[in-house]
């Protein structure tokens, strides 16, 4: 795709929000999952045999063992160790296989991962929606959240603002700001907590807001996460240089291994990658979202505060490299 494709696409100057709406999900068989998936931007699809449970939780045991009292937060793609995330990859692969041949259809599972959030105060996760990973103009992303365990506010799971990836944009990147962070007090008020049971199938849209509460459980809160594509999607990033006071954002095409071979999804992650092509620059306004627009769109998708009360302070600690078991 040329640089003149994306430009002559999108023209200048385009506006979030007013301008753009996700396409339909097409990967998912069910019309009644996809609908809600569509509507809502997540729904549980199911649940695991005791089987794949046991199997997806004896594949992690024989991988880690974290030793940090203060808690954080790990994921098996920020990892340098790249023989463990294709063993990863591919063990996961192997055991939900039939599960998602059963859930989608002409879809790639581009990644399967664990997400640990280790009990402790600083395990909590801050609000943000995925970084985009293809061509949102023209697909739907999709991503596979399987928690190991029973989750609730106690042990650190997943909260979502309903319909927020309706809200924003198709162009998210760790190297340029979210278009929600100076109101994120505002947004964390419309936060609603996913209990979910231990081997729970939630599938959510990448571009849905998103945080996990702190871990005070005493025990790891294990998830299994996967990245489901359209089979003919390409994976992209995007990348703003934020030095230049201007809106173009750059599409850089990456190899479908992208995500099992990339070493910089932690360190120098604002960095723009030295992998890929380059496919071109978008112009999209990356202004701040005011709280006045924000509130209006919640009116508009009849969301309210939710009544939980959430910490004052994030404390927020990432671990980036597992400890294998003896």
């Amino acid at each position: 795709m040329s640089g003149s494709f994306w430009r002559n696409l999108l023209g200048s100057s385009i506006k979030r929000a007013s301008s753009w709406q996700p396409v339909k999900q097409v990967v998912v068989k069910d019309a009644i999952i996809a609908d809600a998936l569509n509507n809502f931007g997540y729904t549980v699809a199911g649940r695991l045999e005791a089987t794949a449970l046991e199997q997806l939780k004896s594949l992690y045991q024989s991988l880690h063992n974290f030793q940090n009292p203060q808690g954080g937060m790990f994921y098996s793609l920020y990892s340098h160790d790249l023989v463990y995330r294709k063993k990863v990859h591919e063990g996961i692969g192997q055991i939900l296989r039939p599960i998602y041949e059963s859930l989608f259809t002409n879809y790639k599972s581009v990644l399967n991962s664990y997400i640990v959030k280790v009990s402790g105060p600083e395990s909590e996760f801050s609000l943000h929606q995925d970084s985009t990973s293809l061509d949102e103009m023209k697909y739907s992303c999709l991503s596979v959240w399987i928690p190991l365990q029973d989750t609730d506010l106690n042990n650190g799971c997943m909260c979502v603002v309903p319909h927020s990836h309706k809200m924003f944009s198709p162009y998210r990147d760790i190297s340029f700001p979210q278009p929600f962070d100076a109101i994120s007090d505002t947004v964390r008020k419309y936060l609603k907590p996913i209990v979910l049971k231990a081997g729970d199938i939630l599938l959510f849209d990448n571009r849905l807001v998103h945080n996990s509460v702190v871990n005070s459980s005493g025990r790891d809160r294990v998830v299994v996460m996967s990245g489901i594509f359209p089979s003919e999607a390409k994976i992209i990033r995007c990348y703003k240089d934020t030095s230049k006071a201007n809106n173009s954002i750059e599409i850089i095409e990456q190899k479908d291994d992208f995500l099992l071979t990339f070493e910089n999804f932690f360190h120098d992650c604002t960095c723009r990658p030295e992998t890929g092509h380059s496919v071109g620059f978008v112009d999209w306004d990356t202004s701040e979202m005011s709280k006045e627009m924000f509130l209006s769109l919640c009116s508009k998708y009849g969301l309210k505060e939710s009544d939980y009360e959430l910490a004052n302070h994030l404390r927020q600690a990432i671990i980036s490299e597992p400890v294998k078991a003896h």
